[in-house]
């Protein structure tokens, strides 16, 4: 295992498809630039794909866009703050 998100660790990514490699890598940018520029543009240049196929993608692979994605773990993590 390699990768590990949120304490789940991660398959490793020679066993994975492309798309899947893709999202591992723009989830592991987030987490890691949480407070940095995370525009749809910045993370489609990651995941070297259009800003409009990525999106797509994104949501297809999460069930939620990337923005909400976003959010959540920012809410999550100042809730953490907070206690």
């Amino acid at each position: 295992m390699g990768l590990c998100i949120l304490g789940v660790p991660m398959p490793k990514q020679k066993n994975l498809s492309q798309y899947e490699q893709r999202l591992l890598r723009v989830l592991s940018y987030i987490y890691e630039n949480l407070d940095g520029d995370l525009s749809l543009d910045t993370l489609a240049a990651v995941a070297n794909m259009s800003r409009f196929h990525w999106h797509r993608v994104f949501s297809a692979m999460t069930g939620e866009t990337v923005s909400d994605l976003i959010k959540r773990l920012r809410l999550n993590r100042a809730a953490n703050i907070l206690v």
